[in-house]
């Protein structure tokens, strides 16, 4: 269990430097935990600066071509959203 706690960390730490939405599959990737899950995350962020990460964690067959733009809108609208209460 610490071991896949571990693993997403890590998986989040990677997904919160990139921009955009990731994609990462069970097997394929080194930071999926288990090999039948997939993990879908898309950064947020204040003033251009990432500050969190949010995502959908589900089996390595889930229908990526409706949970792939969900996970980006809803980063794009947390992220507005926060700029909007920053300001």
């Amino acid at each position: 269990m610490f071991d896949q706690k571990t693993s997403l960390l890590q998986l989040l730490d990677a997904s919160s430097r990139a921009k955009g939405v990731q994609i990462f599959i069970g097997g394929e990737s080194s930071l999926v935990p288990m090999d039948q899950l997939s993990v879908v995350v898309a950064p947020y962020e204040v003033d251009g600066r990432i500050v969190g990460t949010l995502g959908v964690i589900g089996p390595t067959r889930m229908a990526y071509e409706r949970v792939i733009p969900i996970v980006d809108i809803t980063a794009r609208l947390v992220s507005g959203a926060l700029n909007h209460l920053n300001h």
